[in-house]
């Protein structure tokens, strides 16, 4: 079940994307500010475009596949209640002649009305869905989309996108027309035939894309998130045998590590590649193909890599129906604060508290930066106050291990604007505020080996804010570090009364300090501004003690 009764100002709604490989569902909780809440989400490989491709009509076996889980995802959106069911179908719908025969059974039988949507819309609910999990930037960026009937290829920047392409090139319909049931290995003269097809096809839209000053590609389709996951897991595997530091990343796919995964790909039966560490066996029959759309854009555009994300159609869906649909909207999207703070408002937060313990955290950062000791990204400023706000929002699941629940509302929201890295980023700094970052926590060898130090560092501001406001009543005013002439290190905090709760918080939280700087660290505490501001001098007010 949903879990609570829906209020009136709030509304469950199911968003699902038929494409011609893949049937995804998605059920959101819209709030009445317009944030959301993911309640579930489904995903089955149903190949709708099986055999379809060849004479352009959808085959019975396929279509009873289909409508036989559409059935079961129809209950699922009966049970959560949902107000409205925003159901898109793509490629294998929108080429096939029997098309309105296979939406009316739909119909009929599950209650579910698609809509069927050209290519040039496909792209853009893409570039919706994708752009708003990327960093936002003005210059120009690829999106690359294989599907399992078309691939769509969109140029675009933050603030919107400039073409928008959807070429008849898929990895169910190149699979059926080159390679019939995908089972056998494939030879390198078959491979070149597959590429100059994928080359032949999109020609006019590689020439389009070639006008344009491009800086960074971005594939965003299960096609490319299996081929990046063979690449590191093979990176990992040859990394132990060598002795040395793994260089893996499920976020980047080099070009040559997607060739050698071809090759390796290529040279097995679809039986044997099943084996592949790292491959999801159900795409051993048409990974081939869609690697060889990607190699071939990458070859064709000059890129190096791609950056891979896990947004899709599924997530524009859900943002242009929020932008038509939410209240006040105007057509814009929440700012990546407005976000944050829609879902800690969601939850409860304590407002004066979260914002106290955010500024506290960015002094510290920034203190700790001027004295050369934070080399941390800058990028982790904004993100740290963020998670700072977002700390505490785990009591409103139970305070009992709160720091794990507001890892998982972090993680299991739809925050946007955030980068997927940005939220698991975010989400491990609010672990965090109540345990020291380490090789022994779970959660921290979970994260990519590329920000785990960054974690690490930043961790700490976040931790020891936390700890100067324990009984939260806002008593230490402001802290920093300092580095003294003789090269010692001490934490200033500025008061304006009696804290002793605070005082042997921070204390305790000597160990992080010294794990994390491989040095001591003196308190000094201040009651007067002017004290606090006299860095250096030989007067003190407060007491000193040694952590």
């Amino acid at each position: 079940m949903s879990g609570r009764i829906v209020s009136p100002t709030e509304r469950n709604v199911g968003i699902i994307d038929l494409g011609s490989n893949s049937l995804r569902l998605l059920i959101v909780r819209i709030h009445a500010d317009g944030s959301t809440t993911v309640l579930n989400q489904v995903k089955h490989m149903v190949r709708l475009g099986e055999g379809g491709f060849v004479h352009n009509r959808l085959q019975e076996e396929a279509m009873s596949r289909t409508i036989g889980v559409l059935r079961g995802l129809a209950e699922m959106c009966a049970v959560y209640e949902t107000a409205q069911i925003v159901a898109i179908a793509t490629a294998a719908v929108r080429d096939a002649d029997n098309a309105q025969e296979f939406i009316l059974r739909v119909r009929e039988r599950t209650g579910i009305d698609f809509t069927v949507v050209s290519g040039k819309e496909e792209a853009r609910l893409i570039y919706l869905g994708v752009s708003s999990g990327l960093e936002r930037s003005d210059k120009l960026r690829l999106f690359i989309d294989i599907g399992g009937g078309s691939t769509e290829l969109i140029v675009g920047n933050s603030q919107g996108y400039s073409n928008l392409d959807s070429v008849k090139l898929g990895c169910v319909r190149l699979t059926n027309l080159f390679f019939g049931d995908g089972r056998e290995p494939v030879s390198p003269r078959e491979y070149a035939s597959l590429q100059a097809h994928i080359r032949n096809v999109a020609l006019h839209s590689f020439q389009r894309i070639a006008d344009f000053d491009i800086v960074e590609a971005v594939a965003s389709s299960g096609t490319a998130q299996n081929l990046a996951e063979i690449a590191a897991v093979r990176e990992d595997a040859d990394a132990a045998r060598e002795g040395r530091a793994s260089r893996a990343s499920r976020h980047v796919l080099s070009y040559d590590a997607l060739i050698r995964t071809v090759r390796e790909l290529c040279a097995r039966t679809a039986e044997e590649r099943r084996s592949i560490p790292g491959i999801n066996p159900a795409r051993a029959d048409v990974l081939i193909a869609g690697a060889a759309i990607l190699q071939t854009v990458m070859e064709e555009q000059g890129f190096e890599s791609v950056v891979v994300s896990n947004r899709n159609l599924q997530n524009g869906i859900l943002v242009d129906y929020l932008m038509r649909t939410s209240p006040g909207n105007e057509g814009g999207l929440p700012s990546r604060e407005e976000s944050v703070l829609q879902l800690a408002r969601f939850c409860r937060f304590e407002e004066k508290h979260a914002f106290h313990v955010a500024r506290l955290a960015l002094e510290l950062f920034d203190s700790a930066r001027a004295q050369g000791l934070n080399a941390a990204a800058p990028a982790s400023r904004e993100l740290l106050f963020y998670a700072a706000l977002l700390h505490d929002i785990g009591i409103f699941i139970s305070f009992t291990n709160h720091n794990a629940h507001s890892h998982y509302l972090i993680r299991n929201t739809e925050l946007l604007g955030f980068t997927d890295r940005e939220i698991e980023f975010m989400a491990a700094l609010a672990f965090f505020h109540r345990k020291r970052a380490s090789r022994k926590q779970p959660i921290f060898l979970q994260l990519d080996e590329e920000i785990r130090d960054d974690v690490r560092r930043v961790s700490l501001f976040l931790n020891l804010a936390e700890r100067m406001d324990k009984s939260h009543r806002q008593i230490v005013r402001a802290a920093r570090f300092v580095q003294t002439p003789d090269g010692n290190l001490e934490l200033h905090m500025l008061v304006s009364g009696d804290c002793p709760i605070e005082i042997e918080e921070v204390e305790r939280g000597g160990k992080l300090i010294r794990k994390v700087y491989d040095m001591r660290c003196a308190v000094r505490v201040y009651r007067e501004q002017s004290e606090f501001d006299r860095i250096g001098t030989s007067q003190r007010t407060g007491g000193i003690s040694h952590v």
